[in-house]
């Protein structure tokens, strides 16, 4: 993302391994008794350098490592998570994305914060949709190739609403949580793909997620896009009532679906009648132009040719005739 006011981490993500740590040492030391290490210290994965220093700092007396190798075991990691990011999850994501696109169906993408993809806490709802055959995206798999994101953001940037395609200082300037920022610019892109539309899970009544409620919500339904939500979603959360509601939103994108058919069949036709309307005209200038005579030329002048606007919805004339419908 561009623009953004900082990138700071989600504190329930950011505190995780500490809360472990409590649930498994608070009436006994479960890992001692296990034999097991347990390593909880904070890294800035968005330094290299500082990364390194942490990492080594951690691991030079359990690994035996020397500094050389700490600094390779680095350089590869961010290599694989760079692998991983681009090529496996937004290459992947845009297969999928393509493969809705040539057979006009829908994908939903999980608006939500990292934890949401632990089926112990989204109470496995996503799987419950690609069961149903919807492919479901995460934030990070959306394909941002240039082609794609200049396709969908392209416009915007011309008129100067935004400076970048991954710019959102337009409908979100508070921009200081990077989960936050995501699921914001993960909307847009849904608001803007025709094949795509949004589920938002939000738990334990998250500070973050509070403020972008409406803000979500808004730009995906001011696009006319289905937007649906399961907020505040916990480990008591009944799975009947969950599964009721999936079956209810499948039940309206399958009529969705039939309404987005329907119409690109109907968009289709007008351009079709449209280039069909064009060849037309183009001829009968050419025809025009043929019969004009030399004098009509050297005196500049130049017959004024009436097309009428009912001739847009006009059919096609024999192939005989060669005036314009219409005429």
């Amino acid at each position: 993302l561009v623009n953004t006011q900082s990138a700071r981490s989600c504190p329930t993500v950011a505190t995780t391994p500490a809360a472990v740590k409590a649930a498994f040492t608070k009436e006994g030391n479960i890992f001692q008794e296990k034999g097991v290490v347990f390593l909880d210290t904070f890294v800035n994965i968005g330094k290299p350098d500082l990364l390194e220093r942490q990492l080594w700092e951690q691991f030079k007396d359990i690994l035996g490592l020397s500094p050389e190798e700490n600094h390779r075991a680095v350089e590869e990691g961010y290599r694989a998570l760079d692998h991983f990011n681009n090529a496996v999850l937004r290459g992947q994501g845009r297969e999928v994305l393509e493969m809705l696109e040539r057979e006009d169906k829908i994908g939903i993408v999980l608006l939500g914060r990292p934890y949401h993809n632990d089926p112990g806490i989204n109470h496995e709802i996503l799987e419950e949709f690609q069961k149903l055959g919807y492919p479901v995206f995460a934030q990070d798999s959306l394909p941002i190739d240039e082609d794609i994101i200049w396709r969908l953001f392209g416009e915007e940037v011309e008129r100067g609403e935004i400076t970048h395609p991954m710019d959102i200082q337009d409908v979100w300037k508070n921009s200081y949580s990077e989960n936050t920022s995501r699921k914001v610019w993960a909307a847009k892109y849904i608001a803007r793909h025709p094949n795509l539309v949004a589920l938002e899970l939000s738990s334990f009544k998250c500070g973050h997620d509070a403020p972008i409620y409406t803000v979500v919500e808004e730009i995906v339904e001011h696009s006319g896009t289905p937007y649906f939500s399961f907020k505040d979603i916990d480990e008591n959360k009944p799975t009947g009532s969950i599964r009721i509601r999936v079956e209810t939103i499948n039940y309206f994108l399958k009529r969705y679906r039939e309404d987005m058919i329907a119409n690109k069949g109907k968009e289709k036709s007008i351009e079709e009648r449209l280039e069909e309307f064009e060849a037309r005209l183009r001829r009968e200038l050419m025809q025009q132009f043929e019969a004009a005579s030399p004098e009509v030329f050297e005196r500049g002048h130049r017959e004024t040719i009436h097309v009428p606007l009912g001739a847009l919805a006009a059919p096609a004339p024999p192939p005989q005739q060669t005036m314009v419908a219409g005429d």
